[in-house]
């Protein structure tokens, strides 16, 4: 208000020093008012600038979406999300010509607000609350989850605190997930499979930047639980910080560049015991040691996209994981899993159409991941879990938070089992 009220002073007194005692009265009080109205104009712009011109970039790794608390100046609050409806079409027959058994469905599969509030200029809090599958309740397909939840204090650019349910920050997806921001209507499969995205954990740890391109998280989180691990991956082993068993943790970090323009390499890891108690049949404590290990590079220039990510676990124990959870034959638990995707796309809407802010990218994505790369001795593996998707379609974006998908994956594995599709998509994030 001080500062307000001498900025008005000045301008008030020199309004008296351009006028001659020859300018009336009248003409006075006119270039007065004048004056006012261009200092009231100034001083909106500045207090509705978040508002009106809302900043879409992404901090810390988040989101466009899941950042938009990090753009408040002062104290308050903010409000973001994003949303997917998605059309599934399966084949009628398998590529062995059997039957697919497969019913194709559309889904509001999820739809996510982002609350934030910055308590002042150096402590916030954000979270992502998410609806999934368009209505929960009792028999109902849907859910409703705290995504993640934290608070932040923000020391210095280079060393910062974080506390609360967090992302696991492995791989791209996992804390970059908002559907615009990708190709394809489904997420890649090895992020889904290798690593458990979306994989969200309640924990604490530091992050920063460097002003030479570098940035870390290093983070203590609850472990997941063996109990639910199986064949097809570790993702049922999610205990999501709902009364989680906290017997084990886990450490979790990562490294990223982005010194380059355009560009994203980085790498990432969790590591920590998952037996959460389980016990073998001599009462002896299973510790099943899980680590995962991530490698990935992201490209983006001038309407060419690029995107490349490789994963890798690892399950200790895993024969001993088999006796307790039952687990026989081919539905062993792998001793490691692997996988990885490689993406391109380009936008040719510049080529078509002279001066559009519109966005047409045609893409193709190539993914292998087996989720028994490894299995005991005395175990056989499931020729059906080493999988090949080549997927390729379009992204169109009206407007840079909004996209509209149609691809078409190819899915193979070893047991000729595997059931093509056709997806659409329409995405959205604000």
């Amino acid at each position: 208000m001080q500062s307000l009220g001498l900025t008005l002073l000045i301008f008030l007194s020199s309004t008296q020093i351009g006028f001659s005692q020859q300018v009336t009265k009248q003409d006075t009080l006119k270039e007065l008012m004048r004056r006012v109205e261009i200092l009231t104009q100034e001083l909106e712009k500045q207090k509705l600038g978040e508002v009106s011109e809302p900043i879409y970039e992404s901090k810390f790794g988040m989101g466009p979406a899941a950042s938009k608390v990090y753009t408040l100046k002062q104290e308050g609050v903010s409000l973001a999300g994003y949303g997917e409806m998605v059309y599934e079409n399966f084949s009628d027959e398998t590529d062995d010509g059997l039957s697919s058994g497969k019913t194709d469905q559309i889904d509001y599969l999820r739809h996510i607000i982002y609350f934030g509030y910055r308590f002042n200029d150096w402590l916030l809090f954000n979270t992502e609350i998410e609806f999934e599958h368009a209505k929960a309740g009792d028999g109902q397909p849907g859910e409703v989850a705290i995504e993640f939840g934290y608070i932040e204090a923000q020391i210095s650019s280079a060393f910062n605190l974080r506390a609360g349910m967090l992302l696991t920050p492995v791989g791209i997806v996992n804390e970059l997930h908002e559907p615009p921001t990708f190709h394809g209507s489904l997420r890649p499969e090895t992020e889904r499979r290798i690593i458990p995205s979306t994989w969200r954990a309640n924990g604490f740890g530091i992050l920063g930047a460097a002003t030479n391109g570098f940035s870390y998280k290093l983070y203590i989180l609850e472990s997941l639980n063996a109990a639910k691990f199986g064949s097809n991956g570790v993702r049922s082993g999610r205990q999501n910080g709902a009364k989680a068993k906290a017997e084990d943790f886990g450490v979790s970090g990562r490294v990223n560049y982005t010194g380059i323009a355009g560009l994203d390499i980085g790498a990432s890891f969790f590591s920590g015991n998952t037996g959460q108690g389980l016990v073998d049949s001599t009462g002896s404590n299973i510790n099943a040691g899980y680590s995962v290990f991530s490698a990935h590079a992201v490209f983006a220039r001038r309407g060419l996209e690029l995107r490349g990510l490789y994963a890798h676990s690892t399950i200790d124990e895993a024969a001993e994981l088999n006796n307790v959870l039952g687990l026989t034959g081919s539905s062993s638990l792998g001793d490691s899993q692997s996988g990885y995707y490689v993406t391109a796309g380009y936008d040719i809407l510049p080529y078509l159409v002279a001066g559009t802010s519109h966005y047409l990218a045609p893409f193709i994505q190539y993914e292998k991941l087996n989720t028994q790369n490894e299995v005991p001795s005395g175990f056989v593996k499931n020729p059906a879990r080493e999988r090949t998707n080549i997927s390729f379609g379009l992204t169109y974006k009206p407007h840079p938070n909004v996209a509209l998908k149609l691809d078409f994956v190819n899915r193979d594995n070893e047991a000729d089992s595997a059931i093509d599709q056709f997806n659409a998509a329409i995405t959205y994030l604000f």
